[in-house]
Formats: C-alpha cells, structure tokens, sequence
C-alpha cells in the first residue's frame, strides 16, 4: 500500500488543526501531538449544494479500532457563496483561526466559542455522500 503525501492544503499530520503549509511543511520533521492524536481530527469541507454551498467542519472521533467516526459537523449557514471552493477555503481560514486561539494557551471550549461567534451551528442528520454515490 503506497503511502499517501501530504499536500500544502491538507490538516498538519501533527494534529494543531492549521494546514500543513502553515504549520509543519517547512520544518524536517513534525511531531504528532499526542492531545490532539487519540481525541479527534477536523475537516474542512462544504455543505449545501450546485451554487449555494456554506463553509462546513467536520469532527471525527477515534474509535477502539483505529478508525474515524462522524462525531459531529459544524455549518456557517449565514455564509453563502456560489463555488464549493469558497465555502472550503472560508472554513479552512476560521478552523486555523480557531486552533491559534488554542495554540495561544486558549482551551478546548474557547476553540468552541470562537467558532460560534463565527456564526457557525451544529446540524443534525446531514447526509454523506461516498464517492461512488456521487456521479452525474
């Protein structure tokens, strides 16, 4: 099995939430940190659909047996924009945003807040779409 690269965009393997090219790429090697290794991993994607897509966050859990599980997902509803690509950059700014408010000494529930005065919300019952189900 190939190993998988990590690219410029992609969450720092070390676990602080920014992306790689702010935080590790510049550096020999990273350090996961272990806070961050066992408890949970963040996403940045998109919600909504074809032309009204909204800034998404996903939160995945560690499970006993090394895999990730949906914990929660995190939507800016009041951030509409018409390219899937806005909405994942928008979200990729306020996480990184939101994990140097943590990296300054903040805590996990300042994390949190800083992402609610960022107008996001939870949703509930979202729908996951696999790539094999997602074809025109």
């Amino acid at each position: 099995m190939a190993k998988k690269e990590i690219g410029r965009n992609d969450p720092c393997p070390c676990g602080s939430g920014n992306k790689y090219k702010k935080c590790c790429l510049g550096k020999d090697s990273f350090v996961v940190n272990p806070e961050f290794k066992s408890k949970c991993r963040f996403e940045t994607g998109s919600y909504g659909d074809v032309g009204q897509y909204m800034p998404s966050i996903a939160c995945f859990k560690s499970m006993p047996n090394g895999e990730w599980s949906y914990h929660f997902v995190l939507v800016k509803p009041n951030h509409v924009v018409p390219e899937e690509s806005q909405a994942v950059a928008q979200a990729d700014d306020d996480l990184s945003s939101a994990f140097e408010v943590k990296s300054r000494g903040g805590t996990d529930a300042e994390l949190a807040m800083y992402l609610k005065g960022k107008e996001y919300i939870s949703v509930d019952n979202f729908n996951i779409v696999r790539s094999k189900e997602f074809q025109a």
